[in-house]
């Protein structure tokens, strides 16, 4: 069989092409001016406010502040967020209602602000944080397996109430880099898991706000993301501190396709089906960025193919 000869000269013109190409998007890549992004206070020590201007809102039983029920990140302040309800008789929170049998009521509420409807019907505190009505009603487990009816469909927890921090941020992704977003987080409980599986969760929400309006921008599908759960049996609540603490300080990170615009991004506690034994969910570094650069071998290839087609049309000009 005869041997093909090919001239690589005959492709000169294409791979010079090709590898300018890529060391060309290597270089837009890297640009600094290519993504930004606009929040404060993610490590809750420039402000213990939570109005707003200083970086996060609340609502609900919430509070900035240091060591709580035992706990603490690095030893300074921290975002802390429960469904406890305050001695008195407010909206939710009727009649001096005590939602932890064996404390005094109020002990685990932070700011003598009962909590914040979350039940489908209602939905306030979905609407503060620019979701749908629905996006708390997550599938029901039990020991991490999703619970279905008889017919295989999910069966959803029932949302009740609920606390959280909120802060809108911007963000500015001129060539589509993903967004990586970070934090540490504790979830504290005196509730447990019931014959339909586990009850009450810590999450993370993030929802694109339309800067003109204030209101969800419905082109972005909202994010609510179960950091934890209340599992096993419900513990007998007493003293200052909850009962229950499934997983002391854990680390969060993701990445995400996010283009420029403003997001809302929250982090709560919701009660699931009733309203007695609270939660709590404690935050901290809280950090969003662009994911850094990675040197693969498919940008190390672009690189070279880069460096040889700038080699090519310097000999090429010499000429």
């Amino acid at each position: 069989m005869p041997i093909m000869s090919i001239s690589l000269s005959k492709f000169a013109p294409i791979a010079i092409f090709a590898s300018l190409f890529s060391l060309g998007n290597l270089i837009t890549l890297d640009s600094a001016n290519a993504y930004s992004v606009d929040f404060s206070n993610g490590d809750f020590q420039s402000s213990t406010s939570l109005d707003g201007p200083a970086g996060w809102t609340g609502t609900g039983s919430t509070d900035i502040g240091g060591t709580y029920s035992g706990v603490d990140f690095n030893g300074t302040n921290q975002g802390i967020i429960t469904t406890a309800c305050p001695s008195g008789n407010l909206t939710l929170c009727l009649n001096d209602r005590n939602d932890d049998p064996g404390t005094n009521t109020g002990t685990f509420n932070l700011r003598t602000q009962d909590q914040i409807s979350a039940s489908p019907e209602i939905a306030a505190l979905q609407t503060q944080l620019g979701l749908s009505a629905n996006d708390f009603s997550i599938q029901r487990e039990i020991d991490g397996t999703p619970l279905v009816d008889t017919e295989g469909n999910p069966l959803y927890r029932l949302p009740k109430e609920g606390s959280a921090i909120f802060q809108d941020i911007t963000i500015t992704n001129d060539n589509n880099r993903n967004t990586q977003i970070t934090f540490n987080w504790d979830f504290l409980t005196n509730d447990g898991a019931g014959s339909l599986g586990d009850k009450d969760f810590g999450f993370i929400s993030l929802a694109k706000i339309d800067e003109n309006t204030g209101q969800p921008d419905i082109s972005f599908a909202p994010i609510v993301i179960s950091l934890e759960d209340s599992t096993g049996s419900i513990p007998t609540a007493s003293g200052n501190n909850y009962q229950t603490n499934t997983s002391p300080y854990a680390a969060f990170s993701d990445d995400y396709d996010l283009s420029t615009g403003q997001y809302r991004v929250g982090f709560g506690v919701i009660d699931v089906d009733g309203v007695g034994n609270s939660s709590a969910l404690l935050i901290d570094e809280f950090l969003v960025e662009d994911v850094p650069f990675e040197f693969t071998p498919s940008t190390g290839i672009g690189l070279v193919l880069g460096l040889i087609g700038l080699k090519k049309l310097r000999h090429r000009f010499k000429k």
